[in-house]
């Protein structure tokens, strides 16, 4: 994505100074898959992925043994390779290439030059216009969809869904509505929003997360954060886009089933979200699972300060070299 960081040149060209440099994040990610799998005891997260041209998340794949996949992806030229690949460990995979909405109707998709561009809206070509590689907004062909819905493929499945991830380039309201009874069951959402139209007429953040806040789930924080600014895609200028979280309470999940509760906390340790497992051992009665979930929390809670610390030092340097500086450390 734009603005997303790079390795240095020595990790990048040496694998072995790469696999050195990278094992202690290997080692915190998969102390925390097997707190995951602990959580669970046995039991399984479902998952949606609406717009999956890309496969799954780069911040699920690690815990891919865990979860019941499902896939979304209506643009052909995006469905062969996500059907076709069997590399990711998943617990099961199945691959809807129906497009999704708020009904059961008939849409055009625009396609473009860059497939993870196409829409059902169309581009917002003066916007895109300002920066760089705008081409990649083309609009190079139009294919006719029969659209379903959240709620269709959740009756289909025979399963309703603990996690979303929507990236549906504008469109992630519209599918949204189309999932009123799958809300009431997820816990946790994770979707692309704009603050800006990219495309003509979508909507925007606010009318995303007051969706998602009648439902139950509330903004928890942004994921990563995308700016654009005329001349390069560096990760500085305006703010465009961004993957936002949204969760649901964690003092409603305490008072629910311990099934739920597991699948909240397993959800809550992919997310990194010590906040959430912290409040939620709190409104728990002692058990051995409270325990469990209070340990991983101080756990995810250490590793996400430590980092903060490293970020908040950086920002410090940064501006003693220059004081006036504006860096943007998260993007």
């Amino acid at each position: 994505a734009a603005g997303a960081g790079s390795m240095p040149p020595c990790t990048r060209t040496n694998p072995m100074l790469r696999q050195i440099a990278t094992a202690p994040a290997r080692r915190r990610l998969q102390s925390k898959a097997k707190a995951a799998a602990r959580l669970l005891d046995e039991e399984s997260l479902r998952v949606l992925d609406v717009g999956a041209a890309n496969g799954a998340p780069p911040r699920w794949r690690p815990y891919a043994s865990l979860l019941e996949y499902v896939a979304v992806e209506p643009d052909s030229r995006s469905q062969e390779a996500l059907v076709h690949s069997h590399s990711e460990g998943f617990k099961s995979k199945q691959v809807i290439t129906q497009a999704l909405w708020s009904k059961p109707q008939s849409l055009t998709l625009h396609l473009c030059r860059k497939p993870m561009a196409s829409s059902v809206y169309l581009p917002n070509a003066d916007f895109a216009r300002l920066f760089p590689d705008a081409e990649r907004f083309d609009v190079v062909g139009r294919t006719e969809l029969t659209a379903t819905t959240v709620d269709s493929v959740a009756d289909l499945m025979g399963r309703a869904f603990d996690a979303l991830k929507l990236d549906v380039q504008g469109a992630e309201l519209e599918v949204l509505r189309g999932a009123t009874s799958s809300l009431r069951h997820a816990l946790f959402v994770e979707a692309e929003v704009e603050f800006v139209p990219l495309y003509l007429d979508q909507p925007l953040f606010p009318e995303v997360s007051a969706e998602l806040a009648s439902h139950g789930l509330h903004f928890n924080e942004f994921l990563s954060l995308y700016r654009w600014q005329p001349g390069q895609l560096d990760g500085t200028g305006q703010l465009v886009f961004a993957d936002a979280l949204y969760a649901r309470a964690p003092e409603e999940v305490a008072a629910a089933d311990v099934s739920v509760i597991r699948r909240y906390a397993a959800l809550a340790v992919i997310y990194s979200r010590g906040d959430l497992l912290t409040r939620l051992a709190h409104q728990m009665s002692a058990s051995p699972l409270a325990t469990n979930i209070r340990e991983v929390a101080d756990r995810v809670s250490a590793t996400t300060s430590r980092q903060q610390r490293r970020l908040a030092a950086a920002s410090r340097l940064l501006r003693l070299w220059d004081s006036s500086s504006h860096g943007h450390l998260l993007h």
